[in-house]
């Protein structure tokens, strides 16, 4: 079930929630959360009944269905509207739903009434969610137009990243918005995996193959038919685990290790990385003709040290998740100061570090659960310090004719560039996009500044 939810005909959410029951409401138990003092904590429950759905109204305030009050348990139909003052929202059915733990979607009350209840005032804006995403910032916006673009298209996509920046998490939400949806999602990383076991893991092998295949095994690509496959750090791919991907993405056939069989596969192919490719292909650690057929799509996940507005939100929508994970008596809440102290952090591990440090403070806190830098440096030793306390980080003021002149200084060397700039590889590339810089075309034109 895909549902759009609308605040003042501004489209403020779209999520699809793929259970066979689905609850509104204004308590965090439910799977949409919408909060705001007109709604009730539990206000309707969406409930598959064989093939249909069916909606049932448990509010005090009511519930509008395409425009008339529900007054019992009603079919749902496959396209429709649901009104929750002040919230409306858009059901569309979707084919072939699936039973899976589907995170929650919070959306906050578009008003400062919860503020006064916390130390840190919760963002008095809409949060979007887009999947798991969650940010309000440009670069995140510019992400889910990405992700729109490319989720009803059949390209490869390759995804961008430092670590920790869910480059995962992106994939899963193009999988989930596209007409894969309900089919298998199957992530594989590629660096976990032995060298000499890559091959058979992706591909799969019949009983002989080699000693202990006493029986045939399908490898993930046969496992994602239908569906999609996400390669996270595909530059650790081996030379021959390269030509095999690259003889599949362009055949879409395989064969299992010991078989001279062919089996047609039906995957959509999405990659994530955060290693240089451009490097590894120069070197010839990476096959060029491999990395042009990976690369139809790119979408840079930005940094969370360049979002630092994104982190109240993200840290709001972690501690909700930790209260119910941890079935605390109260959410906790940070005060201005450990805010503050979260907003200036370098953040080397991006989100899964920002998530860490708020679960060790939580795990180390009692009732009311207020977080405050005390608890948070407790942590220290995870931290690598502020942005205050660091050389500053010229980010904001990396003009294109600065970009420009450092990359033509480096002769071009991107990793020595962001090192000269003290900023992530990945942060060069995100500005030569954002300036439409080409590095073998303006290396070639031998641009003056």
């Amino acid at each position: 079930m895909e549902l759009r939810v609308f605040l003042d005909k501004k489209m403020i959410q779209r999520t699809v929630v793929s259970k066979g029951q689905i609850t509104i409401g204004r308590s965090a138990d439910n799977d949409l959360v919408l909060r705001n003092e007109h709604v009730s904590r539990l206000h309707v429950i969406i409930e598959q009944d064989g093939d249909h759905f069916r909606l049932e109204d448990r509010s005090s305030n009511g519930v509008l269905l395409d425009g008339q009050r529900v007054s019992q348990p009603v079919p749902l139909p496959s396209r429709c509207r649901l009104e929750i003052y002040p919230f409306a929202i858009d059901c569309l059915r979707q084919q072939e739903d699936r039973t899976v733990p589907i995170p929650k979607k919070d959306i906050p009350a578009p008003s400062g009434a919860t503020a006064a209840l916390t130390g840190h005032p919760r963002p008095d804006t809409i949060t979007y969610h887009y999947g798991n995403l969650v940010g309000e910032s440009l670069q995140m916006h510019q992400v889910y137009r990405l992700i729109d673009d490319v989720s009803n298209s059949p390209v490869t996509v390759l995804i961008r990243g430092e670590h920790g920046t869910g480059k995962e998490l992106a994939a899963w939400a193009i999988h989930e918005t596209g007409p894969r949806r309900g089919k298998p999602f199957i992530a594989v990383n590629c660096a976990a995996i032995p060298l000499d076991l890559i091959e058979s893991e992706l591909f799969g092998y019949e009983k002989g193959a080699f000693t202990g295949a006493q029986t045939a095994k399908k490898g993930k690509v046969e496992e994602a038919d239908k569906g999609t496959l996400f390669l996270d750090e595909i530059g650790e791919l081996s030379q021959a685990a390269q030509a095999k991907l690259l003889r599949f993405l362009q055949s879409r056939v395989i064969m299992r290790l010991g078989s001279a069989r062919e089996i047609p596969v039906d995957v959509r192919v999405i990659s994530a990385t955060n290693k240089d490719l451009e490097r590894a292909v120069q070197e010839e650690d990476f096959r060029a003709d491999l990395y042009y057929r990976i690369k139809v799509v790119q979408i840079l996940l930005p940094p969370l040290r360049e979002r630092p507005d994104d982190i109240p939100f993200i840290a709001n929508h972690f501690l909700n998740k930790l209260t119910r994970e941890q079935g605390l008596s109260a959410e906790p809440v940070l005060t201005a100061e450990a805010m503050n102290r979260l907003k200036t952090a370098r953040w080397p591990g991006n989100v899964r570090q920002l998530e860490n440090v708020l679960y060790s403070a939580v795990i180390r806190s009692r009732p009311p659960y207020v977080l405050d830098e005390r608890i948070l440096l407790a942590d220290s030793p995870t931290w690598t310090g502020t942005q205050e306390a660091e050389p500053e980080a010229p980010i904001d003021t990396v003009t294109k004719q600065l970009l420009l002149q450092v990359l033509k200084q480096t002769q071009w060397d991107t990793a020595k560039a962001a090192e000269i700039l003290k900023v992530s590889r990945g942060t060069i590339y995100y500005k030569m996009k954002k300036y439409s810089i080409d590095v073998r075309e303006a290396s070639r034109r031998g641009i003056k500044l």
